[in-house]
């Protein structure tokens, strides 16, 4: 059967969409330059540890996600966090537990009288943003500076490679703000929301896979109605009268395919260049959007080499550290059957906006700085047993400046192309729950317009 739609780029955008259009009964072509599917995504095994290159875990709250990996079968095959374990941070070079309910703030070690007080003062701080306020802004102003210093500047940096200082609040951050836009204070709005049972943040349901989470990748490809194209490179897109036309190669060999809607997955200085000749606001859009270049080190140890309890997911690292690692994931202590018995397995990530030159360092250098930094945090003694690191030169998306005024002027642009999507994670969020979540509101938008041309077809 022919495809009526095609997808360019493979990664897990890409892959969830073409599920959810399975899913309506439409038929999807997707192509994927690389030589598997899964963008960014992949598990290893190696010498008895599983590790991940990218994602190492699923951080979940919406329904969407847990009615996709019921369909696909992967309920028996989710590992669940330990939802006891602490989270931790880098306070005056040790490791701090970092409270996750408001009783627990207030009594913490982490912040000063000064700092608590502005916390508990939060409720009375009036309401109000300019447009494209960063995340620095934003927590200065309802949480105070300590706060930001402490803990924000540590997540945003830790687990999207940003700078606060730089990175859109309402878009790195949409929970929060809409929070106070909604109730006009953070500490109301997640008590309002816990009195009508609604989801909280700390709530969140968190796991992987049995074997990682390329498991996931795996179970979409093998999903009826998805034909995978792989080493499928597309070199040119045509608007046509009903569709589009893609010129390209696959497997080294010219390729021509003609469908009603196209999407494209690929990151965004991909998708510029294949649209420089349909639209070149469009283009010029998509070029200016920054990426960071991302890395993991993961390390395998002796578990007696360590004299920390591990008792928690890993730590992050706020900027005044002045460490070479964002943040650090135990990810034995995480999920099981990760490390050989006896090892450990912590993986650190590495560059983002605070680091950007440091995956040029070699393996070696890595390593032994990551390693080197980690030491007097866990009292770790001896070296690593195992190591392997992964590189991402453009690794995640930078939300920086007034990006959700890019994000309206690329939604304008595209209204002059009806028969074309962009779902990617520069819109939306980064995370693979977010990435799942776009991925059915492409699939409907797609929906939406093929059964209005079907109409127009046949009056």
């Amino acid at each position: 059967m022919k495809s009526q739609v095609l997808i360019i780029g493979g990664g897990i955008s890409g892959l969830s969409t073409a599920w959810w259009l399975a899913q309506r009964g439409i038929s999807v072509e997707i192509w994927e330059s690389g030589s598997r599917p899964g963008g960014k995504i992949r598990s290893h095994s190696e010498a008895g540890y599983l590790t991940e290159d990218a994602a190492a875990l699923l951080v979940n709250f919406r329904p969407q996600v847990d009615q996709m990996i019921s369909c696909l079968g992967l309920d028996e095959h989710r590992q669940q966090r330990n939802e006891g374990l602490n989270r931790y941070i880098v306070h005056h070079d040790r490791l701090t537990p970092v409270p996750m309910l408001l009783p627990a703030l207030l009594t913490s070690s982490l912040w000063s009288l000064p700092a608590k007080l502005r916390l508990m003062a939060e409720p009375f701080v009036p309401k109000g943003a300019h447009t494209g306020e960063t995340v620095s802004e934003f927590i200065r102003r309802r949480l105070g500076q300590e706060v930001l210093d402490t803990a924000m500047d540590a997540f945003v940096s830790g687990t999207l490679a940003s700078d606060p200082d730089l990175a859109e609040a309402q878009s790195v951050l949409p929970r929060l703000t809409t929070l106070e836009q909604r109730y006009g204070s953070l500490t109301m709005g997640m008590f309002i929301n816990k009195v009508i049972k609604r989801r909280r943040a700390n709530n969140a349901d968190t796991f992987s896979f049995d074997n990682g989470m390329e498991q996931l990748i795996q179970a979409l490809v093998q999903t009826p109605g998805i034909r995978l194209r792989t080493s499928a490179k597309a070199l040119r897109i045509q608007q046509v009268k009903r569709g589009w036309r893609v010129q390209g190669k696959i497997g080294g060999l010219p390729a021509d395919l003609q469908v009603p809607q196209l999407i494209l997955s690929t990151p965004a200085d991909i998708s510029s260049q294949l649209l420089e000749e349909t639209d070149t606001t469009l283009s010029g859009l998509l070029a200016d959007i920054e990426y960071a270049p991302v890395g993991v080190v993961h390390l395998g140890l002796n578990s007696n080499h360590i004299q920390h309890k591990l008792d928690g997911t890993g730590f992050l690292v706020a900027k005044h550290n002045s460490l070479p690692v964002n943040g650090n994931l135990w990810m034995s202590s995480l999920f099981p059957h990760r490390a050989p018995p006896g090892k450990t397995l912590l993986s650190s990530y590495i560059g983002g906006m605070r680091h950007p030159d440091q995956l040029q360092q070699d393996d070696e250098t890595l390593a032994g700085a990551v390693l080197d930094s980690l030491r007097p945090l866990m009292k770790i003694e001896g070296d690593a047993d195992f190591i392997s690191i992964r590189r991402h030169p453009r690794g995640l998306p930078l939300y920086h400046g007034q990006y959700r005024a890019r994000l309206a002027q690329i939604a304008t642009c595209l209204q002059t192309l009806p028969c074309l999507q962009l779902n990617a994670n520069y819109i939306g969020g980064v995370s693979v729950r977010e990435r799942i979540y776009q991925g059915k509101c492409t699939a409907q938008a797609v929906t939406g317009n093929l059964k209005q041309s079907n109409s127009i077809s046949h009056p």
